[in-house]
């Protein structure tokens, strides 16, 4: 084995990932970490037969955390800080030294994505509401000149007695010619064969295109309007979550419109705890907050959805973009051979081939958690039945 090298890290899933952490026999606690920010440098340590050593992580992106890993840094408890490291100007100053960036980060707000429109829902708005009330005074004044018919002076000579006497047969009859169904009983009147003939034509019309709607909405349903600007957010009823660390950033470094929004939105809760508010934000679909793409991806994937686009919807807006890099304290002499590595790594594609292979890796393991709750739940049904 070769030297030791001493890794601190900072950051959540997936770009700092615990696999195992156990205790030796001399009562230290050895730490096996993966994730974007992780594979890259073991990849480095191996090419340059180094030992790597994974510190107690701060698997979070407090304040505190963060202070608390610089301090190890420049203290030389640690040799490398990685993770969650914006490539800012406060980080790169006399004392610490900053690779090359191998990673961009988009934060964005995550918003609720619509809703598919429920089933009785598109059936209303097949038609406008003139053309409903239209055609609920067709029935009434049909069932109307029917029952007339029936009850008139001369019904005698139109003989319609048997069948439009009575109200409620009148009004039967027209709605069975309204939805397709055959009369009962012949007409006898040229006047009313002429009338019946012209709503059998009314009714043919209203129910062919409602059969042509109706059959496209179920190929493809509808959803309901998707929030796609900041001031679509802020008059919604959209609970906004934000994270103390977000809302410095973007108060600080961004325009008015980010400081407007945090300020006077009036629905907003705490979010400490990221994993936590997105995971409602797939299952409750009533909140938003900034976070990275990846981050949003990787708690659907590991809770077994299917498909990730249906849960994580964006505004287009990108209020934040960020690039993470690797902190060694000043002069150190592995910065240079860090940079050369990690340029062939990055243009060799080989941290894409790792970001795809860890959500494959999560979401099978999601659904061999879901395949076997399935499996208990049919065999407990199977023995209470």
């Amino acid at each position: 084995m070769g030297c030791q090298i001493k890794f601190g890290t900072f950051g959540i899933n997936p770009y700092v990932v615990m696999t195992e952490n156990y205790t030796q026999n001399d009562g230290s606690t050895e730490y096996n970490l993966t994730g974007l920010s992780i594979e890259i440098l073991k990849f480095i340590c191996e090419e340059m037969n180094l030992t790597t050593r994974f510190l107690a992580p701060s698997l979070n992106i407090e304040l505190d955390s963060f202070v608390t890993q610089i301090g190890r840094l420049y203290d030389g408890l640690s040799d490398v800080l990685t993770g969650i490291v914006p490539l800012f100007p406060v980080f790169v100053k006399s004392s610490f030294d900053a690779t090359i960036p191998y990673i961009h980060v988009n934060v964005k707000m995550h918003v609720p994505c619509p809703k598919a429109i429920p089933g009785t829902g598109k059936l209303l708005i097949t038609f406008s509401l003139s053309v409903w009330l239209t055609i609920g005074r067709v029935l009434l004044l049909t069932t109307a000149v029917f029952w007339c018919a029936g009850n008139g002076p001369y019904r005698s000579v139109c003989n319609e007695i048997h069948t439009y006497q009575s109200l409620s047969n009148c009004f039967h009859n027209v709605w069975a010619f309204f939805v397709g169904v055959s009369a009962p009983q012949q007409l006898t009147t040229s006047n009313l064969r002429v009338f019946f003939f012209l709503y059998v034509c009314y009714c043919f019309a209203i129910s062919t295109v409602f059969q042509a709607f109706f059959v496209s909405y179920l190929v493809e349903p509808n959803y309901e309007k998707k929030l796609e600007t900041l001031e679509d957010l802020f008059y919604s009823d959209v609970v906004y979550c934000y994270h103390p660390i977000f809302n410095y950033v973007l108060d600080t470094f961004l325009g008015s419109e980010y400081a407007y929004f945090i300020e006077h939105k009036i629905l907003k809760e705490d979010c400490s705890y990221m994993r936590k508010c997105v995971e409602r934000m797939i299952t409750k679909r009533d909140i938003s907050t900034f976070l990275s793409l990846n981050f949003a991806t990787y708690v659907a994937r590991e809770g077994g959805t299917v498909d990730v686009g249906k849960v994580n919807c964006f505004l287009d807006q990108i209020p934040v973009s960020v690039s993470l890099t690797v902190l060694f304290k000043k002069g150190n002499p592995l910065l240079v051979i860090f940079n050369t590595l990690m340029r062939r790594y990055l243009e060799a594609g080989l941290l894409e081939i790792f970001r795809t292979d860890l959500q494959h890796r999560v979401s099978l393991r999601s659904a061999g958690r879901l395949g076997e709750a399935a499996g208990g739940m049919f065999f407990r049904s199977l023995f209470l039945t």
